[in-house]
């Protein structure tokens, strides 16, 4: 089983959809309340500011994943430029933040469809089967291999734009300036904390370099995936912001788990309402496959070069897929579910969101101070136009990033440090039990 070879299947529409999608999911449904009350309208600003740090990302992305095609996406940079713990490092953090990050995906499609089915609501025991049921049912269909995943993303994808622009301009009727003051009620101290959570929503920008080995022309098709898919996000993104956060007043949008719904429903009516929340829910289930989808591919190298589980490193000698990763990293999601139990749909989904953001930005600071360090090579493979380009984003991406882990705030911040010292142990297991490893790998 472990001599089994991934497959190739990602079409240029395929890894456009995958990065599109895994942005658009349950971040673009359900943030809007969470910005709503910890930066009223100032949370625009968040988004913009949120945009252009991302650029900057979003390129770095684009040129290593075209120039290093092997599936693990930020691994896999971290370890060229940097070394094993670095490498280590930035695969334990990714890891991390993909399987707690489908905890929260789920949360958000369940909170969505609790709002159609009201029995849905009243009930965690309920809340937590649904949330079972999607995952493992969107596992399966990855397993089965990355072409029923990919169509799957397509499709998901095309059915959730059509809702989100709709609900767009019908908003962006009903804009009134008094609902943008007070501009920053909670003080401008509180872009930070917004900017870090509209990260949720850039997660996935990176999505085309993970399954690198499975793009049918990587060095194209990651680089234009990248900039197609991330262009397409945030013209929704901002879209959607600007016309929800005029069209109601900021308590009213904090309140709900639900805010485009209940946008929906004051500006179009219940059918509008109902349409925009079986939006969500389908949007949902495109992100949620997408990174279940990640989920199999993050560990991959990793796992075959020793510095992470191997048995991560197995593919299904039929289909053609890392069948252990992807049942493992559903298995730790489907476990984080059990937060329902203590918490509200809405308070479960924050704590989860910003904890799945914090780790999620480590590997992306590797990926930026790699970039950086690889195009100072003279082996680097690019032009001087593209070191140029390179050496300015790479170091504007990695400020950006220190900015939002600065932003998650204290009490997040210490669990993802607690989350990224828990790995060291893990590193040192990994490096000791096998002695003709690093020269297995590197030579």
């Amino acid at each position: 089983m472990a001599t089994a070879s991934l497959r190739r299947g990602l079409s240029l529409l395929g890894v456009v959809a995958l990065v599109a999608g895994n942005m658009m999911g349950t971040s673009l449904y359900t943030l809007p309340a969470s910005l709503a009350d910890v930066a009223g309208p100032l949370g625009l600003v968040a988004w913009v500011v949120t945009a252009a740090g991302y650029f900057c990302v979003a390129e770095v992305y684009a040129s290593l994943g075209s120039r290093f095609p092997l599936s693990g996406g930020p691994y896999v940079f971290a370890r060229r430029a940097f070394g094993e713990f670095a490498g280590f490092q930035s695969v334990w953090a990714y890891w991390l933040s993909a399987v707690i990050g489908n905890a929260g995906i789920v949360t958000g499609i369940v909170a969505y469809a609790a709002g159609l089915w009201p029995a849905l609501g009243a009930s965690a025991l309920v809340q937590f089967a649904a949330a079972q049921v999607l995952l493992w049912g969107l596992c399966f269909v990855n397993v089965l291999g990355v072409r029923h995943g990919a169509r799957l993303q397509i499709v998901v994808v095309l059915l959730a734009l059509v809702p989100l622009l709709g609900i767009g301009v019908l908003a962006l009727g009903h804009f009134d300036r008094a609902n943008l003051s007070p501009f920053a009620p909670n003080g401008l101290a509180s872009l930070a904390t917004g900017a870090a959570l509209v990260v949720w929503a850039y997660s996935g920008v990176e999505s085309a370099t993970v399954p690198a080995e499975e793009v049918n022309v990587p060095g194209r098709d990651i680089r234009l995936g990248t900039r197609l898919g991330y262009a397409v996000a945030t013209a929704v993104f901002l879209l959607t912001a600007f016309a929800t956060t005029g069209a109601m007043p900021r308590e009213t949008i904090a309140s709900t788990p639900r805010p485009l719904a209940l946008v929906a429903l004051e500006t179009a009516g219940p059918l509008a309402a109902t349409t925009l929340s079986t939006a969500a829910i389908v949007a949902g289930m495109g992100t949620l496959n997408g990174w279940i989808l990640m989920t199999g591919r993050i560990p991959l190298t990793a796992a075959r070069e020793g510095l992470f589980f191997q048995r991560l490193a197995l593919i299904h000698p039929r289909f053609g897929t890392p069948h252990v990763a992807l049942i493992t990293g559903t298995a730790v999601a489907s476990a984080m579910c059990t937060l329902y139990f203590e918490h509200s749909l809405l308070r479960a989904f924050n704590f989860i969101v910003l904890l799945a953001v914090l780790t999620t930005l480590l590997p992306h600071l590797y990926a930026a101070a790699a970039e950086w360090w690889l195009a100072r090579s003279t082996g680097s493979g690019m032009t001087p136009r593209q070191r140029r380009r390179s050496l300015i984003l790479a170091p504007l991406a990695f400020v950006f990033l220190l900015y939002t882990i600065y932003g998650v705030g204290p009490e997040v911040a210490l669990w993802g440090l607690l989350a990224t010292l828990a790995g060291i142990p893990l590193y040192i297991a990994f490096t000791t039990q096998d002695p003709t490893r690093t020269a297995r790998v590197d030579g």
